[in-house]
């Protein structure tokens, strides 16, 4: 029987290009390769220099020859090594404490500005009748010393040039002066009124809103940091239980490829996939979102980041 150990054949031609055989006489069963592992009786075995050297690995009892230590040896040692033993996950309170201080803080600054407090007394204070009086009241004391320096001499210069000075047209005209007067201090006294109590009163309620705004934006990116941060410690702390638990059974899951490989087979190793940050890609989202779009883009920006960091 003719035995081909190596052929080549030209794909074009179908032509034998190189062949290497060698003929074989006995019983087709013990043709097979030397290694292969079937036989007649469907038995396996493995060549004798494989077998000789994967029992040397587990030659605990014998020496441990020729190696000087053995896969037993490298178990015991593994098993009370575990270097999950002591280990615990990152506490992030000390940073959550200050993050939440620096909210509390921006809390009490708006909190200042929208209640009835020193503040906001003074606010209201500058926006008093009293002080809007005052500046009336020095608005017309101006008023009246340019009547009296500038309006008036120049007045009376031109009655005296008609000789009409003891004239009713005299008296009426100083009344009408006065009468001026008067109605300029009043129409400025108005507008001061209508500014403080209009568009000043709205513009301070305009920048309540938007510090109370910004403050709850920034109290729910906080709170929500430290739920993920707590949430991140605690699944850390479970992921080191877990694989110090585990720690034995992955030992000996070594040994189960070295008893594999003699088979040309391995045994699946567990991957522990590295955890993620979800904190950090808030963070990070939430610095890139502010730049954008202020205190709703951080909060955009932080749920994004923490989303995609948990997906990672």
């Amino acid at each position: 029987m003719k035995v081909i150990t190596k052929c080549v054949i030209d794909m074009k031609t179908l032509q034998v290009v190189e062949e290497e055989s060698f003929r074989y006489k006995g019983p087709i069963a013990k043709c097979g390769p030397v290694g292969g592992g079937g036989s007649s009786s469907g038995q396996s075995d493995w060549p004798e220099y494989m077998k000789d050297f994967h029992t040397s690995l587990l030659d605990n009892a014998g020496g441990d020859l020729p190696l000087s230590t053995s896969m037993v040896d490298v178990m015991e040692v593994a098993l009370a090594g575990s270097p999950w033993i002591g280990e615990l996950p990152y506490d992030p309170d000390v940073e959550l404490a200050a993050m939440l201080a620096s909210v509390t803080n921006l809390q009490t600054l708006v909190t200042l500005l929208s209640s009835g407090t020193g503040l906001d007394a003074l606010i209201i204070d500058v926006l008093s009748d009293a002080r809007i009086d005052d500046a009336v009241d020095e608005y017309s004391l101006d008023l009246s010393a340019i009547v009296t320096a500038d309006v008036l001499p120049r007045f009376e210069a031109g009655m005296r040039n008609i000789n009409a000075v003891v004239s009713s047209a005299f008296v009426i005209g100083r009344a009408n002066i006065e009468e001026s007067r008067l109605r300029e201090v009043s129409k400025f006294s108005a507008n001061l009124h209508m500014k403080a109590f209009g568009d000043d009163a709205l513009r301070l309620i305009a920048l309540k809103l938007e510090g109370q705004k910004t403050a709850s934006h920034m109290i729910i990116e906080a709170n929500r940091l430290k739920i993920v941060a707590k949430k991140e410690e605690t699944d850390t702390g479970h992921t080191i239980d877990e694989a110090d638990a585990t720690w034995d059974l992955n030992v000996f899951n070594h040994a189960g490829n070295l008893l594999a490989s003699i088979g040309s087979g391995v045994m699946g190793s567990p991957k522990k996939s590295p955890l993620s940050s979800a904190i950090g890609g808030a963070m990070t989202g939430a610095a890139a979102g502010f730049m954008v779009g202020g205190p709703t883009g951080a909060v955009i920006g932080g749920a994004a980041g923490a989303a995609a960091a948990f997906l990672e």
